[in-house]
């Protein structure tokens, strides 16, 4: 019986697992050097680097998970520093009550700016922390003792905006001519099915000793991902949790 190429679901890989997958069968493809595969191979090379470059601009973005952390840190600062003013607000005492109307008068202003996109809420922000600082509410900072409260706000926004700028200018950086990785890799998959079809079609009119080594050598590797697979759906089946991703801006 002819040796032949296992079948794959390759769409349905992760990023990682697509790329080193793609990567093993270019590697076996060059080393067997199987002359009716050169047409084939000179399309599938560069797609492979090109997919390595696309990860590498998703792994830049692997800053929005810190990010969200960060943001939510932010907006819980200010949270705090409204409960702050809320608290005074009902103080037995008449000068903390009145320093907590005038500057309850001022959080109104500047309404829900937590729920605002990122660059709104920075200028806010940062407003809102100079308004604060003013000799206008001056005093009645230091009535209800929010002094601190604004230098926490302030540093959660200056370390949210810090990694904000890093991620914003690697995108630009990075972003220009590089395709979208789904494109790639929708790209690539037409490109492994072709030439599988035609080693499958090789190891049936024209089978070789070099062949069935490059056949076997890429079902090692399906077999392995087939495996990693099957654990990964088992695992999911005992554990149906998973998580959301939300955020305030695209």
């Amino acid at each position: 019986m002819n040796k032949r190429i296992k079948g794959l679901a390759i769409a349905s890989l992760q990023n990682h697992e697509h790329y080193g997958f793609v990567t093993e069968v270019k590697l076996a493809l060059e080393q067997a050097n199987i002359e009716s595969l050169a047409t084939l191979l000179g399309k599938f090379t560069p797609l492979v680097e090109e997919e390595n470059k696309s990860l590498e601009v998703v792994a830049k973005s692997e800053h929005t998970h810190r990010l969200k952390e960060l943001d939510r840190n932010r907006d819980n600062m200010f949270r705090g520093l409204s409960a702050c003013v809320n608290e005074a607000y009902y103080s037995p005492t008449k000068e903390e009550r009145e320093a907590a109307v005038l500057i309850k008068i001022l959080l109104k202003t500047y309404g829900n700016i937590i729920s605002e996109s990122f660059e709104s809420q920075h200028s806010k922000t940062q407003n809102l922390i100079q308004d604060l600082r003013a000799d206008k509410y001056a005093a009645a900072v230091k009535k209800i003792s929010l002094a601190r409260w604004v230098n926490w706000l302030e540093e959660a926004e200056n370390t949210f905006m810090e990694l904000y700028r890093t991620r914003r200018d690697e995108r630009a950086s990075t972003i220009a001519g590089t395709r979208a990785l789904r494109l790639i890799r929708k790209d690539i998959d037409v490109v492994y099915r072709e030439i599988i079809m035609h080693l499958n079609a090789l190891a049936v009119i024209q089978p070789t000793e070099t062949l069935n080594q490059l056949i076997a050598r890429i079902n090692i590797h399906i077999d392995k991902l087939v495996a990693l697979k099957a654990s990964r759906s088992t695992r999911a089946k005992k554990n149906p949790k998973t998580a959301s991703n939300g955020t305030k801006e695209s």
